[in-house]
């Protein structure tokens, strides 16, 4: 659709500049978090001075986030009442969000609690706006529509992505699930700021449009900190004269220059003008300089408005149905020069924190919230305060710059700490949810004194089968004051004992609740010394046990939870050893992984070949790295003028046989490559000097299992470089399907015929946990956890890369220009040195992504285990238990289960993750009385739905994002 202004005009002119006055207040960017409050508590007792005494300025708006209002209340709590009166009166307007996240990055359920805390934190202010005004994502996802619908938002406002060629001024945009909202695209040259940089540029600044040049001038008062440590923050003026250029014949110029930069894109007579720059003041003269445009000429009339007044306006004065409709994701690139580029590359920076941002959503969404629902349904508490803190500090994380890792260095050294806080207030909760539930267990009905109880929970909507590793203590068997001989096995001959008729957890099986013997390898065995918490001791007191790191082959239902026993019995002996058959262990000789699905053979270089048994295909010199210069910024991969590609494909592993069983096979491969330490400090070269890459990678494969699990650990001492594995496919497709928010969608593959655009092709694309390839008979999947930058290749053999690591150059407080060696070194985040490990997972099928369950793989693949040991007891609930079962469960995906945002229901919230609609049935606990379908910001129902043969009943579209509230008896 080429970007055409084809909308209807119903008025003619004078036509209507609407100006819309706010800033971008980026919280982590240039400074941290705690260096911006100062900067904007400055800015916010200034606004509030301006609006109260100037009613003319209409209004100001702030798109940072509610967080605004938390950061500015905790600098200023003494002004929380001229704020709120301000808010109220619609004199400051905020965004919905709580912060402004990077939505290909983050989960997304991440974007819709976002959502939901900066609109409880708005509600109490007087509300935010209406307009789902996304200041920035590296990209648009193709559920914002039914996102912002879903919290009654009825019009999007975007611009990375974008393009005036590809995307018109003004259109219906339609969702995966076929909802529609219109859609408002901001500019290619300047954004969210054409006001601010041509009409404020050229009249108060008096210099040239984007003009980012200020000359030195004393009457200025410049100050600069001169010091060695605060000598990186920018100048301070501190007099600026606050007049504007009143000459007649200046002012029309600029306003001529500023309708033809905006005219292109004005809605029937309606031209939008955009006062939102980063971190910017309200202007205090503002009123004055529209008067001034106004008083000048008559083609047009300048007021300040509210974007929503603007919004609606701007609706009102177009024919909705002669509006184009425009589909899906918008993933366009910058065609001429500007500020509007796609910025395609954040996925891949400063990866350890997307590392971390991985392992704290999945403990939070998958791990914690679900298990203190389960508790709760069974007469435990929720934790409800402790999870609002860990959605606070996660959500903290979650800014464009900040997840991004596009700020300075200081304001990313903030970031670990905060998901660390979130691991450990989901892990804490989830720990109490499963004592919770485990003392409600009837388990003395199933099992016998002595044994041991093992209970696995199942947070997924789906049974979870297969090798899971456990670490279970037992408690040391006790033969009095008997010394046995270590080597021979003796001891003394005692009246009344007799050591083989004895029940000791030196023997033992893993026995379900019906007594049925489970497949278990115990790995390792020590004695160890455990502190137990007892009320009624000191903490230091402890057990002495046996500790068994062991695996168990199990089998749990969805959403719930069972439990087998570790059972000691007496020694077994075999009087007659006869020849068994050959054992059947998973790791075999000469580097071989093989179980009833796949063959892995690896080769002397660290690549490995994997036949997928049941097709007979067979993938041919996988996982292989290489790494090229990468000397651009945070947003952008850059090579250096002279670049270099670097292999693994000479290099000489070694191999290591970790573990062979018959349960789980293991083969580390170690390798080393020599890269260039860095590229020169102007970047224009690779370096000479190397240094050594260290690289270890573990190839699991367990009984049963469909796919192959790959670690990969490196020591990472070298700068200004991009390090990717590779796995050639032989699948020869135009397209992948990749996971995306709350979709699965379908890209090309081939490279895009770009010219002399500003931004070229974008052969990286982002995604959430798995992409799928397939020609229709043969399939591979590729599974991540927290790596979330991948191309597929446009070569013969269609190989997929996985980007690992993309360093970059530095951002600095305020230095835009080249730095000292000494500044270079001790700016050094973003080249993440140290140690690195990540994991991802290849799945071989032959049918599409969907049939062959590749979300249920994948979700297995990266959703933690909680498992609980304890003693047979009394209880009122069954050993095993699914708490709530969900079909079709190969096509409802489950975003949330928690506790409703007024504390006072329980909520579960899926999607569709399939391109037709399919009726759901849901099968919940007795203690739930009705379920809604309700409102995605829970803010009215829906629907009432109906059970029939003990199932609740609903028929979700496709793509549907669905909320339902289970009200309890």
């Amino acid at each position: 659709m080429a970007g055409k202004n084809t909308m209807k005009k119903k008025t003619a002119s004078p036509r209507k500049i609407w100006v819309i006055s706010g800033t971008h207040w980026d919280r982590e960017w240039r400074y941290t978090a705690d260096q911006s409050l100062l900067r904007l508590a400055e800015l916010m007792d200034e606004l509030l001075d301006i609006l109260e005494k100037n009613p003319d300025f209409t209004c100001f708006h702030l798109d940072g986030g509610t967080i605004v209002i938390e950061d500015y209340l905790a600098v200023r709590p003494e002004n929380e009442q001229r704020l709120r009166a301000l808010m109220q009166a619609g004199r400051i307007a905020t965004v919905p969000w709580y912060t402004l996240p990077e939505m290909n990055t983050v989960s997304p359920e991440s974007l819709i609690r976002n959502l939901l805390v900066g609109k409880r934190m708005a509600d109490d202010f007087g509300g935010a706006m209406k307009t789902g005004y996304t200041a920035t994502s590296y990209g648009q996802i193709s559920q914002l529509p039914q996102i912002y619908a879903g919290f009654d938002l009825n019009c999007a406002m975007t611009y990375r992505g974008t393009n005036k060629h590809q995307i018109p001024p003004i259109c219906l945009w339609e969702g995966a699930d076929g909802t529609c909202i219109a859609h408002i695209r901001c500019f290619d040259e300047v954004t969210r700021t054409n006001w601010f940089f041509f009409l404020h540029y050229e009249l108060v600044l008096r210099k040239s449009p984007r003009d980012l040049r200020i000359k030195y001038d004393p009457k200025n008062l410049p100050v600069h900190m001169a010091d060695d440590t605060l000598y990186q923050v920018a100048f301070q003026l501190k007099h600026e004269d606050m007049d504007f250029e009143h000459d007649p014949d200046k002012v029309r110029a600029a306003v001529r220059h500023f309708a033809k930069q905006a005219e292109p894109q004005a809605i029937a007579n309606h031209l939008l003008a955009l006062d939102m720059e980063d971190n910017a003041v309200p202007y205090v003269n503002l009123p004055k300089l529209i008067a001034a445009v106004n008083a000048v000429q008559n083609d047009y009339e300048a007021r300040q408005t509210t974007l929503d007044e603007y919004v609606q306006t701007a609706l009102t004065s177009v024919d909705r149905k002669s509006l184009p409709v425009l589909k899906g994701e918008w993933r366009y690139a910058a065609i001429e020069a500007g500020f509007n580029g796609l910025l395609g590359a954040t996925h891949s920076s400063r990866i350890p924190l997307k590392l971390l941002n991985e392992e704290a959503e999945t403990e939070l969404i998958s791990v914690a919230e679900p298990l203190s629902t389960f508790s709760a349904l069974m007469g435990g508490q929720y934790w409800r305060s402790l999870l609002d803190r860990a959605w606070l500090k996660l959500l903290k994380c979650h800014p464009h710059d900040s997840i991004c890792g596009a700020a300075i260095d200081e304001a990313h050294d903030d970031m670990p700490s905060r998901f660390r806080d979130v691991r450990m207030l989901a892990r804490e909760t989830s720990r109490k949810a499963c004592e919770d539930i485990w003392e409600k267990l009837d388990t003395a009905a199933s099992f016998e004194q002595g044994d041991l109880t093992i209970t696995f929970f199942n947070s997924l909507p789906f049974d979870r089968k297969g090798v899971v590793p456990a670490v279970i203590d037992t408690p040391v068997t006790d033969f009095g004051d008997i010394y046995i001989e270590p080597c021979s096995g003796a001891g003394p001959i005692l009246e009344g004992i007799d050591v083989d008729e004895l029940i000791t957890y030196n023997y033992f099986d893993v026995v379900d609740e019906k007594g049925v013997r489970i497949p278990y390898k115990v790995l390792e065995k020590e004695d160890l010394t455990i502190e137990a918490e007892r009320k009624l001791d000191s903490n230091a007191i402890v057990y002495n046990l046996e500790r068994h790191r062991m695996l168990l082959d199990v089998n749990i239902p969805a959403l719930g939870y069972r439990t087998y026993a570790l059972r000691p019995r007496k020694r077994e002996y075999v009087t007659d050893p006869v020849p068994g058959s050959d054992r059947a262990h998973i790791a075999q000789p000469h580097g071989v992984l093989e179980n009833e699905f796949l063959r892995i053979q690896i080769q002397p270089n660290g690549t490995f070949d994997m036949m997928d048994k049941k097709a007979g295909k067979q993938f041919r010199g996988m996982h292989f790295f290489a790494d090229d210069g990468s000397v651009g910024n945070a947003h952008m991969h850059k090579s250096p003028l002279r670049d270099s590609t670097i292999t693994s494909l000479g290099s000489h592993a070694t191999l290591t046989l970790v573990e062979s069983n018959a349960l789980r096979g293991t083969w580390r491969i170690d390798l080393s490559m020599s890269l260039p330490a860095e590229a020169d400090l102007d970047a224009r070269n690779r370096s000479r000097r190397a240094v050594t890459l260290p690289i270890t990678t573990w190839l699991t494969l367990s009984k049963d299992a469909r796919r192959l699990e790959i670690r990969t650990r490196f020591e990472n001492q070298a700068r200004d470089h991009r390090l990717r594995v590779l796995f050639p496919t032989d699948i020869q497709t135009g397209t992948v399907d990749v996971e995306s928010a709350f979709d699965v969608v379908q890209r090309n593959i081939n490279w895009l015929v770009t010219k002399d655009n500003h931004e070229k092709h974008y052969p990286i694309q982002p995604m959430m946990h798995f992409l799928d390839l397939s020609d229709g008979d043969n399939s591979l999947a590729l599974m991540t956890r927290g790596l979330h930058e991948y191309e597929v290749i446009d070569d013969p053999r269609r190989t997929i890369a996985l980007t690992l690591l993309r360093t970059h150059r530095a951002y600095m407080l305020a230095n835009r220009g080249l730095m000292t060696p000494e500044e270079y070194e001790r700016n050094k985040g973003q080249h993440c040195i140290g140690t690195v490990e990540m994991e991802y997972a290849l799945m071989p099928h032959q049918s599409d992504w969907q049939q062959a369950q590749i979300t249920h793989q994948s979700e297995d693949f990266r959703t933690p285990w909680r498992i609980i040991q304890g003693v047979p007891k009394p209880g009122k609930e069954p050993v095993t238990q699914s708490l709530f079962e969900i079909s079709p469960s190969d096509r409802i995906r489950i975003s949330a289960l928690c506790q409703s945002e007024d504390g006072k229901a329980f909520l579960l919230r899926v999607w569709n993750c399939s391109g037709d609609s399919v009726q759901m049935k849901l099968k919940l606990p007795q203690t739930v009385s009705s379920v809604e379908k309700v409102h995605m910001d829970e803010s009215k129902s829906l629907a009432r739905l109906s059970k029939k043969d003990g199932r609740w009943m609903a028929t979700l579209r496709s793509k549907e994002i669905a909320t339902f509230r289970l009200q309890l008896s």
